[in-house]
C-alpha cells in the first residue's frame, strides 16, 4: 500500500468518526460503546465530550500498549483531530425527535464507525484507542471479534456505571462491531500481527 493511499484511508477514518460519534449521541438511543464511558465521565464531571475523548484515549493507548500493541503518530493525531471534530459536529448536528429519524443516525453512525475502524487499522500509522487495546489483545492470541468484544465490553461496563449514555444502539454496536470488523479487514487484505 502506497503512503498516499494510507495517508487518505486514515484522514477518511479520522473524518468518519467525528461525524459517526456526534450521529449517535444526538440519536439517544444508545451511543458506542467507548462513547458511554465518554459520556458518563462526562456527566461525572462536566468536561467537554472531547476532552473526555482525549483523556480517556491516554488510558487505552497505554494499555494497549502494555498488551503488545504498535502504536504510531496516528494515535495521537486522530486523538486530538477526532476530539475537535465531535466537539464541532456536535454543534452544528439538529437534534431529532422523531424515532425514524433517530434511527437513521443510529444505523448511519455505527456503519461509518465500522468503516472507519478498519481503515484506520489498516494503515499501520497509529489506530484508535479501542482498535488499540483490541489489536493488543489479538496479539495475545484472541480472534478480532472476541477481542473487539473486550475492547468494547470494558468501556461499556465502566461507563454504565457512571451514568452513561446506554440504550438499543448500545447493545446491538457491543455484539455487532466485532462481526463488521472481522469482516472489514478481511476484505481489505489486512491480518493482525499475532505473538509467537
Amino acid at each position: 500500500m502506497s503512503n498516499a493511499t494510507r495517508l487518505f484511508r486514515l484522514l477518511i477514518s479520522w473524518v468518519g468518526i467525528g461525524v459517526a460519534v456526534p450521529l449517535l449521541v444526538k440519536a439517544k438511543l444508545g451511543v458506542a460503546p467507548y462513547d458511554v464511558l465518554n459520556t458518563g465521565l462526562h456527566q461525572s464531571t462536566a468536561w467537554s465530550l472531547g476532552i473526555c475523548f482525549i483523556v480517556t484515549s491516554a488510558v487505552f493507548f497505554g494499555t494497549g500498549y502494555l498488551l503488545g500493541a504498535k502504536l504510531g503518530w496516528a494515535c495521537l493525531g486522530g486523538t486530538l483531530t477526532i476530539g475537535a471534530l465531535v466537539n464541532r459536529v456536535l454543534a452544528v448536528l439538529p437534534d431529532q425527535q422523531r424515532l425514524l429519524a433517530r434511527g437513521g443516525y443510529l444505523v448511519v453512525g455505527t456503519l461509518i464507525i465500522a468503516v472507519a475502524i478498519c481503515l484506520v487499522v489498516s494503515t499501520n500509522l497509529g489506530p484508535g484507542p479501542t482498535e488499540v487495546v483490541m489489536l493488543g489483545l489479538v496479539n495475545r492470541g484472541l480472534g478480532v471479534a472476541p477481542a473487539r468484544w473486550i475492547s468494547d465490553g470494558v468501556p461499556l461496563v465502566v461507563g454504565a456505571a457512571l451514568g452513561g449514555s446506554v440504550g438499543v444502539g448500545t447493545v446491538a454496536f457491543a455484539f455487532g462491531m466485532g462481526p463488521m470488523v472481522k469482516f472489514g479487514l478481511r476484505r481489505l487484505g489486512y491480518h493482525p500481527h499475532v505473538a509467537v
